[in-house]
């Protein structure tokens, strides 16, 4: 899988320095257990919240800055942006991705090594009717509701209220991470560690600190946010992307 060296707590200041005539809400830093991760929830119910990938067949939007150009070239405002879980060196999925309603890449349950095919595996899914869940892979083909947007990673962080029992809180892993996480009341919440912290601690946040009953593991050094006005020090690339957009005030 891609992992370009980029220096996401480098993004820091520049992340929280939206335009100041932007209604929409800046990055909120939130410290815990001495570590600092920035935050940012959405309601999906009142929110616009999609996955992003192609402009077209065979062309990547690749950044956040495609990102946005994209957006606004369809009269839109990108609010927030982050990546949206792992992908191949070529940019494909490594898993599982719905845009709209159409499978664009389908539901991987093999057995592999890295951070995507430890177990459990999920998937982030908004359906029909708006609501958000965070699930274990295999329980995709139960759903009841259709997704409307979903995205498939590893590991799941939280799943049912208790921590992924494989992680170790001593673990001298320490990454930069990102992940995505549901509370109860069916609000979003996406997280970004300032500095390197180990799976349990990055899932501790979710669950102790965030109110995650469930929450998935997006990537590590390469994650990284976007709110209005930021600008990406290092150039990088990412496969598929969150963004959050609204209709432009003079549409």
């Amino acid at each position: 899988m891609l992992r370009n060296a980029f220096l996401v707590f480098a993004l820091g200041l520049c992340a929280l320095a939206a335009r100041a005539d932007d209604p929409s809400p800046a990055l909120e830093s939130v410290a815990f257990r001495g570590q600092s991760f920035f935050v940012r929830s959405v309601d999906p119910r009142k929110e616009d919240l999609r996955l992003f990938w192609k402009y077209s067949p065979g062309i990547l939007v690749h950044d956040f800055v495609g990102l946005e150009t994209l957006v606004n070239t369809q009269g839109e405002n990108l609010l927030f942006a982050a990546n949206a879980g792992m992908f191949e060196p070529n940019c494909r999925p490594v898993g599982l991705l719905v845009q709209d309603g159409n499978e664009v890449s389908p539901l991987n349950l093999n057995d592999g090594t890295g951070n995507f095919y430890m177990k459990p595996n999920g998937i982030f899914v908004i359906n029909e009717k708006h609501e958000a869940r965070v699930i274990e892979s295999s329980e995709y083909v139960t759903l009841l509701t259709p997704a409307t947007w979903a995205t498939q990673s590893g590991p799941l962080l939280v799943h049912g209220g208790g921590i992924n029992p494989d992680f170790n809180s001593d673990s001298k892993n320490r990454k930069i991470r990102s992940g995505v996480g549901v509370r109860k009341d069916g609000t979003i919440v996406f997280a970004l560690s300032h500095a390197p912290v180990n799976f349990y601690e990055f899932a501790s946040l979710f669950l102790d600190k965030l109110q995650c009953s469930n929450a998935l593991y997006l990537d590590g050094d390469i994650s990284a946010f976007y709110v209005p006005g930021m600008k990406d020090p290092i150039p990088h690339t990412f496969g598929p992307m969150f963004g959050l957009v609204e209709k432009a005030k003079n549409q």
